[in-house]
Formats: structure tokens, C-alpha cells, sequence
């Protein structure tokens, strides 16, 4: 028995049907498949008794490492006789970090409170130079007492009584560890011990953070530290506001015009960070965040109420309000950013975008930081005081004494699990966009092979007219004849 021939026309409503359904399936997947991964994120995210999450807060899976560059300066006696200060970098005096953290509870479904303490130990092998160096450095407890207007005239009689020093020789041991004060031991504090690193071991921040139990993009969001819900350091609401996280966590769902916000008690402020760039650490596609170039201009901190009268000018944060009253200073390493007054005052300073810059590496889909490098730098402003023998002939400079790189990577685990995360969050959208492409150009052929039969059926359609117009003439010339 013949069999029969299948004619295109018959396949070409099947071609249209097919691609109508990759069209729709792809567009029904994309949306069910984006809200299973959606949920399955929010999810693992919360942080609940057992889960990823609080194990991820209480053990970072990361290696820290803080890294100390401090300034030797090398002509102490001439800076005290009007000279400007050279300085030397040394460094960087690398500790390896380690975060304790303690939850003291649950509450309200989406608050969870938390201590933290942190202990550094030195890591010879990671460093450029050893503990027992010795370098010349600011007497920061002097420049301290110096400070405190009410206290100008005790302090002339308390530094000639000590025989105090402006400029003092320390080991990096010493500023790091501590060392003993006559200054510190009459204000008591401290033990009577003065060092560059506060609190080394012991448990001085508390925090309550949002568990993202209700909504996910809150997740570390900080509602209070150390007690406090606002600040009271700054001269507005909006600068003693504590907004953003608590640096462990970050919103997921990033995208390039994100402004990741956290809470730093270093800085006694909240602080944003904006887009630089796409790239890729370990294999993780990241988008790079860092300290807008403005974060500290003289301008912004003004409107924001961050300036006590007047700032010193562009790039450059006073924290005395919040560190007791001594003439402190925040800035980003070797100045930059910062207005071109403060680095020529200097020598030695030479300030680099790659190595001074804050900046984290965030895997977009999770939030989570893959990488990152928290770069600041402590400075002190020293001025004349005619009252007092050591100042007398020193000019106006805001001083650099040291400046930290505390940089953070994952474990290469926790860096394979979110490529795998970030890979399937790619395929769901490369599949269903390759179904609707694949759907189109079916619907497409369908229309050409349409659109050509029903040419075909027109010109077959006109040449039987003609050849039926042709013979009508025939026959009529025929019967003329």
C-alpha cells in the first residue's frame, strides 16, 4: 500500500504550535524556576538556631589578616623646630585575626544579639620586618592631654613633670601589645597601658542584628550597638544615625547602582560603598565595591553634620567627638582622595588607587564578600601652642602615624559554593531566554514557509488566469477567422 506523502503545508501550523510553547514553557520556567531559587536563598540566608548562616556569623569561613604600616619619622627634633615631617613606611607587620563572637539570644523572630571580641597574633612570615623594630612615633597620649582645652594648664605642669616627650621610640611590640604611660596611669586608664590596638582580646562591641527571617534584603542589618540605636558624636539625626549592617552580612540580589551600607565603629559612622567594576576572584564573578572618591569630602561632611565648626578640608574625617576629645583624624591611606595640602605638608607619602583603596568583592546573587581589603589610615593634627615649650615653633600638620589593610578572603569550599550557586542562577536565565530565541525562529520559519506557499498559490492562481485569458483570446480570433 502507497503511503502518503506528508505535504509542508500540513507541518507548518505544527512549526507555529511548537514555537508558541517553547515561547510560553520558557517564560512559565523562568519565573517558577526564579522563585524556587529565590526562596531556597532567603532561606539558607536566615539566621536561626543550626543554620549556614549563624555558623557563617560565629566561624567566618575566611582567612583575616590585618596588616600595620606605620610612619617613622625621621626628623623629629626638626619638626619641632617648624621643619616639615619626613616620613618612612614601614610594613606592613602582618597579625593573623580571629573573630569571637557569642549569641546571647533570639528575640522577636528577627533579632538576634551577639558580642564580639577580637584577638591578632603576629604572623613573622606574612610580615616586612619583625615586633622588635624600633621606630620614632607620635606620643599620642601627650597629643591627647594636649587637646583637652579644659585640662591646658595641668598639662604643662604634667608634661614638664614627666620630662614629656612629643616624639618617642617605641618597639612595634610596644604599640601594638602596649606599653606603660606615666599619662595613662594618672588618667587611669587602661592599666596605665597606651596602645595602637584597641581592646585586643577583649569584649567590647555588642550588637543586635536583623536575621532576615522576615525579609532577606535586611539580613545583618544592625539595630543597635552597644546599646545605643543612634549615635550622639555627630551634629545632625541623619550622621548619628546606625544604619546599614554589620559588615558580616550583606543584602543579597545586588545589582550595579547598589549602595551597600555598614556600621563602622572605627570610623563612629555608617558609610556606603558604590560600584567600580565587574570581576572575577577564584572563579566567582564578582561586582566591586569601594569608598566613593567624595565618602569624605569637606562639602558633604558639613551638609551631613559631620564637622564640629569647620572641616580641615576634602578627604579627611574628625573622629575626636568620638575617641575622648584627641585631635583625630580618619582618612584613606597616604591621603587619598584627599586634598593635595595635606600630602605636600608631607614627605614620604605617595598615595596609589590599587593598594590604597577600600574595596570588597561581592558575589552579586548572595551578597556574600568573596574578598576584600578595609584600608584606613589614623592621623593626628598638630598645631603651635604658644603655652607649651614642644610646640611652640611646629607647624599646622595633619600627621599620619598609621594606616591598616585588613584583608579578608573565603576558604576555597565556601568559594566553590557559591560559583555553583551563581551557575545555576545563570542557566536559569540562559535557558529560557535559548527557548524563547529557539521559539521565535521556529515561528519565524513557519511564517516564511506561509508566506511563500501563499506566493506560490497567487502566481499559480494568475498564470491560470493568463493561459485561460490566452485560450478565451484563441478561440475568439478562431470564430473572426
Amino acid at each position: 500500500m502507497e503511503k502518503k506523502k506528508v505535504s509542508k503545508k500540513n507541518w507548518i501550523p505544527v512549526i507555529s504550535f511548537v514555537g508558541f510553547l517553547f515561547i510560553k514553557t520558557s517564560i512559565v520556567g523562568y519565573f517558577s524556576s526564579n522563585y524556587i531559587i529565590h526562596f531556597q536563598l532567603s532561606e539558607n540566608l536566615k539566621i536561626e538556631n543550626n543554620s549556614k548562616a549563624l555558623k557563617f556569623l560565629l566561624n567566618p569561613p575566611a582567612a583575616i589578616y590585618r596588616k600595620y604600616y606605620f610612619f617613622d619619622v625621621q626628623n623629629s627634633v626638626e619638626v619641632l623646630n617648624g621643619k616639615k615631617p619626613i616620613l618612612i613606611e614601614k610594613g606592613p607587620y602582618t597579625y593573623r585575626v580571629e573573630w569571637h563572637r557569642k549569641i546571647e539570644n533570639f528575640f522577636e523572630k528577627d533579632k538576634l544579639n551577639y558580642s564580639q571580641s577580637t584577638k591578632i597574633y603576629f604572623e613573622p612570615s606574612l610580615s616586612k620586618g619583625n615586633q622588635s623594630d624600633v621606630i620614632t612615633f607620635l606620643n599620642i597620649p601627650a597629643t591627647g592631654m594636649i587637646n583637652k582645652k579644659k585640662m591646658e594648664t595641668m598639662a604643662v605642669f604634667i608634661m614638664e613633670h614627666f620630662d614629656t616627650e612629643l616624639f618617642i621610640k617605641r618597639t612595634i611590640k610596644e604599640l601594638i601589645s602596649g606599653y606603660d604611660d606615666p599619662l595613662m596611669e594618672l588618667a587611669k586608664k587602661n592599666n596605665g597601658k597606651f596602645s595602637i590596638v584597641k581592646n585586643n582580646g577583649t569584649e567590647w562591641q555588642r550588637y543586635v542584628i536583623d536575621t532576615g527571617f522576615i525579609d532577606p534584603l535586611n539580613i545583618g542589618k544592625v539595630f543597635s550597638w552597644n546599646g545605643l540605636k543612634k549615635l550622639n558624636y555627630w551634629n545632625s539625626e541623619k550622621a548619628n544615625q546606625i544604619s546599614g549592617t554589620d559588615g558580616t552580612f550583606y543584602p543579597p540580589y545586588l545589582n550595579r547602582s547598589s549602595i551597600i551600607e555598614s556600621y563602622s565603629p572605627e570610623m563612629c559612622r555608617s558609610y556606603g560603598l558604590e560600584y567600580l567594576r565587574d570581576n572575577e576572584i577564584n572563579g566567582v564573578k564578582t561586582y566591586d565595591f569601594h569608598f566613593p572618591s567624595d565618602l569624605f569630602s569637606a562639602s558633604k561632611l558639613e551638609q551631613e553634620g559631620f564637622c564640629d565648626g569647620k572641616c580641615l578640608g576634602n578627604g579627611v574625617l574628625n573622629i575626636s567627638s568620638c575617641y575622648g576629645g584627641v585631635s583625630g583624624f580618619i582618612s584613606q591611606p597616604h591621603f587619598l582622595n584627599a586634598d593635595e595640602k595635606f600630602i605636600q605638608s608631607i614627605n614620604g607619602l605617595e598615595p596609589n588607587k590599587e593598594i590604597h583603596d577600600f574595596l570588597i568583592h561581592f558575589e552579586p546573587t548572595t551578597g556574600v564578600p568573596v574578598a576584600g581589603n578595609v584600608r584606613l589610615q589614623i592621623n593626628f593634627y598638630l598645631e603651635p601652642n604658644q603655652d607649651i615649650d614642644l610646640l611652640k615653633n611646629i607647624q599646622p600638620v595633619l600627621l599620619p602615624v598609621i594606616w591598616f589593610d585588613e584583608e579578608i578572603k573565603l576558604d576555597l569550599q565556601t568559594t566553590e559554593e557559591l560559583s555553583k550557586v551563581a551557575f545555576y542562577v545563570r542557566l536559569v536565565t540562559i535557558i529560557p531566554v535559548s527557548m524563547v530565541s529557539t521559539g521565535i525562529l521556529l515561528i519565524l520559519v513557519s511564517s516564511f514557509f506561509l508566506l511563500r506557499n501563499s506566493r506560490n498559490q497567487l502566481n499559480n492562481k494568475n498564470a491560470k488566469k493568463k493561459i485561460y485569458l490566452a485560450e478565451e483570446a484563441r478561440l475568439f480570433t478562431n470564430e473572426q477567422n
